[in-house]
């Protein structure tokens, strides 16, 4: 039950899972967009950035918390089980809370009345998260489950946005469809998850033992989704369901980047926490040094690559009505180097070696600059100015926890990552060029967007090899070994 998962598989079926999340977004959300229209969306989506923040509530950072305390008790099941029982007792009163204060909320602030039934809607995703308890998963790198458990998801959404959503008035119709997948999920893993431990409330949850951490983390969450989500929310407020249906695109199409890239990383997390319980400094290094290299050779030429492709890409996302939002998606090309740098340093380095408080203070900090610079960008510089706040917030994050940590080098070897660094920035510069050409030969945006993908990434590879970057041809022997397996 406890077995050492392969790392490397470990990864690239997270990256699988999270590939998912673009190839179905590609066909699904682009055929929303023209059926429910930018106004039809934009509901959709600020009433999902108002239930992110009742979400967060309810999970009270467990989540972060469950999978850093519970791999390094997760080869005493005993210890384990009690943990997991007490943590999920801590969650169902979150949750509670959460859904008391949300109906306090629809109640009493009349600007959210119009959207309320949307918002109960979507809020039942919030019980259902909180019931799936998939944390557990990630604590044992369960990530086979989760890939084919997602992929059937997927499939079953698909099918039913193209069964159902067939006017602009089937917004509440595909609002349900964005939690459903959710909810099959959250319902098969209480039944699946008894493998590893039987989940169940106690009487005694031990909360003053969990809740200092497990606030640190939730005032952490709560200060992320400000910046992350706050640009949504207020532009909603100030500019209206058309401004942010279109920025949404631009926001979908970073996110999933982002979520992709990010899912390396995420693997490891239980691993880097499993070998800090074991005292292994060296293994802990060695790893965390070489999630910086492998993701510096992917990130940077993925964020010049998004800002190159950006008109390109609203343009088949959503058609004319959205390439208002081309300069929004080009500044969050920027933000997603620091949002995923800022990731390895907060998501996996401070919560690994607990200090999220770390992570709490730059958080808090950055929602204040965040919400400070909406109220002047917004109202200058509409959705452009909402991706601009994004972009600076996330840059603070990565700085601050950077500069705070003065001991990095315990962790991380930085002289390692130079010639990654080097590499592909020439190498991005290189896109660029590809970019440049293809766009000034060739008419079609559809065929634009398939070459320089294709040019870029070949253009990129044989720079690398010529370069013998090590982390490129580590990737591309582990890549090769896997495909020589599969046909033995």
């Amino acid at each position: 039950m406890t077995q050492k998962k392969n790392l490397g598989i470990n990864a690239i079926l997270n990256v699988i899972k999270s590939g998912l999340s673009v190839l179905f977004p590609l066909i699904t959300y682009p055929y929303a967009l023209r059926v429910l229209g930018a106004e039809g969306i934009g509901k959709v989506s600020y009433s999902t950035s108002i239930i992110s923040y009742f979400s967060l509530l309810a999970m009270l950072g467990v989540s972060t918390y469950g999978v850093r305390e519970g791999a390094k008790i997760k080869h005493e099941p005993l210890k384990f089980s009690n943990f997991v029982n007490e943590i999920f007792t801590i969650n169902m009163i979150s949750t509670t809370v959460a859904y008391l204060a949300l109906a306090i909320t629809l109640s009493f602030v009349t600007k959210l009345k119009p959207y309320a039934p949307l918002i109960a809607l979507q809020s039942v995703s919030i019980i259902f998260t909180t019931l799936g308890v998939d944390w557990i998963n990630t604590v044992y790198e369960d990530f086979l489950l989760i890939t084919v458990r997602s992929i059937l998801m997927h499939i079953i959404s698909l099918i039913m946005l193209f069964l159902f959503v067939k006017t602009s008035n089937d917004y509440y119709t595909y609002a349900l469809l964005t939690i459903v997948g959710n909810i099959i999920v959250c319902v098969s893993n209480w039944f699946y998850i008894r493998r590893y431990a039987r989940v169940r409330i106690t009487l005694h949850p031990r909360i003053s033992k969990h809740i200092k951490p497990l606030l640190i983390m939730f005032s952490n969450a709560i200060a992320t989704s400000v910046y992350v989500n706050f640009d949504t929310t207020m532009l909603g407020w100030m500019q209206g369901d058309v401004v942010v249906g279109q920025y949404s695109v631009a926001v979908k199409v970073y996110g999933i980047i982002k979520g992709i890239l990010a899912a390396i990383y995420a693997v490891a997390v239980p691993r880097l926490a499993s070998y800090l319980g074991q005292g292994d400094a060296s293994r802990y290094k060695k790893l965390y040094t070489d999630l910086w290299k492998y993701l510096t050779i992917l990130l940077i030429p993925s964020g010049v690559g998004l800002g190159c492709l950006s008109r390109e890409i609203m343009q088949f996302m959503g058609g004319a009505e959205y390439l208002s939002a081309t300069l929004s998606l080009q500044i969050l090309s920027l933000a997603l180097v620091f949002a995923i740098y800022g990731g390895l340093t907060t998501a996996v380095l401070n919560i690994t070696i607990g200090k999220e408080k770390d992570n709490l203070i730059a958080t808090v900090l950055s929602a204040v600059i965040n919400c400070l610079l909406n109220l002047i960008f917004i109202p200058l510089f509409s959705l452009h100015g909402a991706a601009v706040t994004t972009c600076i917030s996330e840059a603070f994050v990565l700085v601050f926890c950077l500069v705070r940590n003065r001991n990095i080098n315990q962790y991380l070897d930085i002289k390692a990552l130079r010639i990654d660094f080097l590499d592909s920035i020439v190498g991005s510069f290189l896109i660029i060029g590809v970019a440049i050409g293809i766009k000034e030969w060739i008419g079609s945006w559809i065929l634009r967007i398939v070459l320089i993908i294709i040019t870029s990434i070949i253009v990129y590879g044989i720079y690398m090899v010529i370069r013998r970057n090590q982390s490129c041809l580590f990737l591309l022997n582990m890549a090769k070994k896997k495909v020589v397996n599969r046909r033995a």
